[in-house]
């Protein structure tokens, strides 16, 4: 690449930078706008405004298109982790009370109680999360 042009993707680069970043009206794409109070994306407008769509628009088009994809992709990704870790977080939760007899519980209440340790934050977690087991039993 040539000098030349690492300088005017740089000024490019850094044009983008000094607008908003805003949320197309139309597309609901993420953009820079530019002269800050740009409402639709470049290619929204260009159609908005019955403009011929260049190279460099489809490319833009394109991108848009991907970008909605994955952002869709990753929207169901995250809701079906946060499935998977409330199923694996209620699954534990049930397979440590069954492995704990009660009596042991009780036992385990004692020992890490805060009054014998000077009311540490600690204890009293741990005091707590044993007493919901027992709850749960």
């Amino acid at each position: 690449m040539s000098i030349l042009m690492r300088e005017a993707r740089a000024k490019a680069i850094a044009d983008l930078e000094e607008g908003p970043s805003r949320e197309c009206e139309c597309c609901r794409t993420p953009f820079v706008a530019v002269k800050g109070f740009e409402r639709l994306c470049p290619v929204c407008f260009k159609i908005d405004r019955g403009y011929d769509l260049y190279g460099g628009d489809k490319a833009l088009l394109r991108l848009q298109e991907q970008y909605h994809k994955q952002a869709t992709e990753m929207a169901q990704l995250t809701a079906r982790y946060i499935r998977v870790r409330k199923k694996a977080k209620a699954l534990m939760q049930t397979a440590v009370t069954s492995a704990v007899a009660p009596r042991r519980i009780e036992q385990l209440i004692r020992l890490c109680h805060p009054d014998k340790h000077d009311g540490h934050s600690v204890a009293t977690e741990v005091t707590q999360w044993l007493l919901s087991m027992r709850r749960k039993e």
